[in-house]
């Protein structure tokens, strides 16, 4: 226990960390966690001295989680969850998590998730972006243009999480195939990569990308973003289907009343 409790950082640093990091904002955290703003930054400096490391790049104005900020954060943050679940459990309660975090615990074994297909060559990305979203999704993983279109070929996904930067066919090329074929045009493209200048931007968007993010990516924005784009294409499927609905029944409607005058005019002319 006691060569176990030196490995571990302190569990109120921790968790916020965690707040933190999810929420993308100390002041979020702080109040979340029900205490100052200065708590959390102090929590979270005493973190990073135990790791030896720095987990947020700041200056006088805000503070954004570095890489390898993210990289903990992608490990720290499912287990703490699943700890907590576990805890509750136990003590024979209701798992009980705050609004927001519920995209954070382990994910069920469900085929019921909105599924999300990742397309990188780098396993960290694939990694950090799975252990971000694999409580409220179902994530797949591809590690190349080609690779991805294959899979596509015989399933279909929510939404598509597309790196740039890949040996081979890259980023742009992969959403212009994929915008090219009937039954994959309306998937939304999330691009996710480590370009930002704004032409990059402008070209994904042309080819036919729904929304742009360049690494290092805030985990907050990147599930707003992804669970918006999802809504709004079952917003679109759903008025869609009501639209087609409706017009078969009009089409019906006006069929019976095509049949009725001409049996009224058939009755009149006998």
């Amino acid at each position: 226990m006691t060569h176990l409790k030196k490995k571990l950082p302190p569990l109120t640093s921790l968790v916020a960390f965690e707040a933190a990091a999810r929420l993308g904002s100390f002041t979020a955290a702080a109040e979340e966690l029900n205490v100052s703003r200065e708590a959390v930054s102090r929590q979270i400096r005493a973190l990073e001295a135990h790791l030896g490391v720095t987990l947020f790049a700041r200056d006088a104005n805000r503070a954004a989680m570095g890489l390898l900020g993210e990289q903990f954060f992608s490990t720290v943050s499912p287990n703490l969850w699943a700890i907590a679940a576990l805890a509750q459990e136990l003590a024979g309660e209701a798992a009980s998590r705050p609004a927001g975090a519920a995209d954070l615990v382990p994910p069920p074994d469900s085929e019921d998730l909105p599924s999300l297909l990742v397309v990188d060559d780098t396993p960290q990305n694939i990694h950090h972006l799975h252990g971000l979203l694999c409580g409220s999704y179902r994530v797949i993983a591809q590690t190349s243009g080609q690779k991805a279109l294959s899979y596509l070929s015989g399933n279909t996904v929510d939404l598509i999480l597309l790196d740039i930067r890949m040996p081979g066919m890259d980023g742009y090329e992969t959403c212009r195939q994929i915008k090219a074929t009937a039954s994959l045009a309306d998937i939304p493209v999330i691009f996710v990569t480590s370009l930002d200048d704004p032409d990059d931007e402008t070209r994904g968007l042309e080819l036919g990308a729904c929304d742009f993010i360049s690494r290092p990516v805030v985990p907050a924005v990147l599930r707003a973003r992804i669970r918006t784009h999802i809504e709004l294409r079952q917003s679109t499927a759903a008025l869609s289907d009501l639209l087609s609905r409706r017009a078969d029944r009009l089409e019906r409607a006006e069929g019976i009343l095509a049949r009725l005058a001409g049996e009224i005019d058939q009755f009149r002319s006998s």
